[in-house]
């Protein structure tokens, strides 16, 4: 028999459950933009809109991945 794997490793915090849903960041829109805004990337900016989207989407998904307010409000408690 295989002995069954711990609920929790010791010093390992449990994963975050945190709602990266497209109507999660829309929501919270003004919150994206202005996460961006301190990094320096101006949505409405010309040269951003004329930028592929992929690249923009993946900076705004990066939000969720670093701590972030954006993180911290999509994190389901």
């Amino acid at each position: 028999m295989k002995p069954a794997a711990p609920d929790a490793l010791p010093g390992k915090t449990p994963a975050a459950d945190i709602d990266g849903s497209l109507l999660a960041l829309i929501t919270n829109w003004r919150l994206v933009v202005a996460e961006l805004a301190e990094r320096g990337i101006d949505l409405y900016d010309p040269a951003v809109l004329a930028r592929p989207w992929p690249g923009v989407r993946a900076v705004i998904f990066s939000l969720i991945d670093s701590p972030t307010r954006l993180r911290a409000v999509l994190t389901r408690r």
